[in-house]
């Protein structure tokens, strides 16, 4: 399974624009996840992750950037959007 690559802004228009593509992709096996190349995430990336964690099949962090861990951290989200909580 291809990992879902993060854009590097990860704001509403991205939560909406990526949101039926991970709608496709979530199975019963964890959909991989790259937040790699994130530099900015907002509340609304965070909550369509949190939601597809929460899932039959949920996600799986495959890379995180430095920013996209502070983001989560920031949230309170770091245990439950991270590349160690992956199923």
């Amino acid at each position: 399974m291809q990992p879902l690559p993060l854009p590097s802004i990860c704001d509403r228009a991205a939560a909406n624009a990526i949101y039926s593509e991970l709608c496709a992709a979530l199975s019963a096996t964890p959909q991989p996840v790259d937040a790699s190349e994130v530099r900015k995430s907002g509340q609304a990336m965070l909550q369509v992750l949190v939601a597809a964690q929460r899932t039959e099949g949920g996600i799986a962090i495959t890379a995180v950037s430095d920013d996209f861990v502070a983001a989560t951290k920031l949230a309170g989200l770091d245990d439950v959007l991270s590349e160690e909580t992956a199923r």
